[in-house]
């Protein structure tokens, strides 16, 4: 039987940079990655890729609900053609954890998999604020977990973290919490988050995904010109000023000054990282309410 890890999470809360060490800790496992991005333009792909892994990816759509079809499909295909030891799946930020469940419950993929592990990473610099905003998000993401991983814990203090925890405690108080620095475990210690089983109600919280989807869309840009890095400064100054929409999360690779960066835009924080190797320029901006044509004209009237 093909193990299934899930890691579910929020939009930006590290869910592609959790993938990446447990993919480099599976030393000799044939794993395969399956990638769902909400956008018309995928991002996290690249950067899994990038790493040397094999990944599948499912765009425009979420496999919870609009293209669900296609994943059951992927996952039957993955199965007969690889052969693989584990499937990572990663639902986009928006999925509801408790219908890729349901899926993966299903007789069918019954059959040919397991799940192993149900993993939400939390953002804990920006959980407290967007659990307020997105709850049912984070309800059915946070529930449905038997492994609760925080991420960027060690940017935050120990009253900051356990507000967390409280937090997470009420939602579901059952799942095993990780608030160590997971970046810097050893392979064998980050495995035996995922592959040591653990006692699960067996519950599942059903969440309401058009509740949770209204109003939320995505716009995809590619641009031809670099820009200056003031340009873009004033960008994300514009951004969050609220004129554009709520902006939920935005991803991509730009090129600034003739140097390629990635752009990572989470709550109301927004990152460039400076990337050794050349990529199309592409964003993806998710977000509620959004101003489409205004955000297209925020980046190519310069």
């Amino acid at each position: 039987m093909v193990k299934i890890d899930v890691v579910s999470g929020y939009l930006g809360s590290g869910k592609t940079t959790f993938i990446k060490h447990l993919l480099n800790a599976c030393g000799n496992e044939k794993v395969i990655v399956i990638e769902n991005e909400f956008g018309e333009i995928a991002i996290d792909g690249d950067l899994i890729k990038n790493e040397g892994f094999e990944v599948y990816e499912l765009q425009q759509g979420c496999i919870c609900c609009s293209i669900r079809s296609n994943f059951i499909e992927a996952l039957s295909k993955i199965v007969d053609e690889f052969e693989p030891d584990r499937i990572i799946v990663e639902p986009t930020g928006m999925g509801l954890l408790s219908e890729i469940i349901g899926i993966l419950s299903l007789p069918k993929i019954k059959q040919i998999s397991e799940i192993n592990s149900l993993t939400t990473v939390v953002d804990a610099e920006n959980y407290l604020e967007e659990v307020e905003g997105f709850g049912e998000f984070f309800k059915d993401q946070i529930k449905n977990a038997d492994r609760l991983i925080i991420s960027k814990a060690q940017f935050m203090n120990y009253q900051e973290i356990d507000k967390i925890i409280l937090s997470l405690r009420d939602l579901n108080p059952n799942s095993l919490i990780v608030t160590q620095n997971w970046e810097f475990m050893a392979p064998e210690e980050f495995l035996k988050i995922l592959d040591n089983s653990s006692e699960n109600s067996g519950k599942i919280y059903r969440g309401n995904v058009e509740a949770a989807m209204k109003g939320v869309s995505s716009i995809g840009l590619e641009f031809t010109d670099s820009f200056k890095e003031k340009d873009i400064e004033n960008i994300i100054l514009e951004l969050k000023s609220g004129k554009y929409g709520q902006i939920m999360r935005g991803k991509g690779f730009l090129n600034i000054d003739d140097k390629t960066m990635e752009f990572n835009y989470v709550g109301n924080d927004c990152k460039l990282e400076l990337l050794n190797t050349k990529k199309d320029q592409k964003i993806c901006i998710i977000g509620k309410e959004l101003e489409k044509e205004a955000i297209s004209e925020l980046f190519n009237n310069l």
